[in-house]
């Protein structure tokens, strides 16, 4: 199990990511011994002295050896029990949401970065969209609305301040 999650650590390095463990060895002298025998770096809580029944097992629930929650950025759970390629796609999903950057499953390089959610006002300056920009394909800006809507967009329907932005991060994903 360990050599995954050391990878994990390795390849997500600087990336909005963190690996948390928790112990459930009772003897917490022989736990630190083993964490460095086995090399794990990463922050691992020590579940107490009652083992598998120590307080921070109670209070996730956690029945069973491993357990593997997954939690977005507002720590919100969002995967259970996921591994291997599973728990990478899980992790590449939430990535994207956070800083739209991926790393992990089907590839080790990161895709290129999303844009945030902002106002973009159309060539008139009359009407005005909260959208992100994905990418720029077959001559069309395709911009997210919040409710998940794709828009494709030609660059001259939209400002000029927003054809500028969207320049600016189609040159720094070079």
């Amino acid at each position: 199990m360990y050599p995954h999650e050391r990878s994990l650590v390795a390849k997500l390095k600087g990336k909005p990511f963190a690996l948390i463990g928790v112990n459930s060895d009772k003897d917490k002298t022989r736990l630190k011994q083993r964490m460095k025998q086995e090399n794990i770096t990463w922050r691992s809580f020590w579940n107490g002295p009652a083992g598998t029944g120590g307080p921070i097992s109670r209070a996730w629930g956690v029945r069973g050896w491993p357990t593997i929650y997954v939690l977005d950025h507002q720590g919100i759970i969002r995967y259970k029990n996921v591994r291997g390629s599973s728990m990478d796609q899980a992790i590449d999903t939430l990535l994207a949401k956070v800083d739209g950057t991926t790393g992990l499953a089907g590839s080790n390089t990161p895709a290129a970065p999303v844009s945030a959610f902002r106002e973009f006002k159309d060539a008139t300056g009359r009407f005005t969209i909260r959208a992100k920009f994905l990418e720029f394909r077959k001559g069309k800006a395709h911009l997210e609305k919040e409710d998940g809507e794709i828009l494709k967009l030609t660059m001259d329907q939209l400002s000029l301040p927003d054809q500028k932005y969207i320049r600016a991060l189609l040159k720094n994903r070079k």
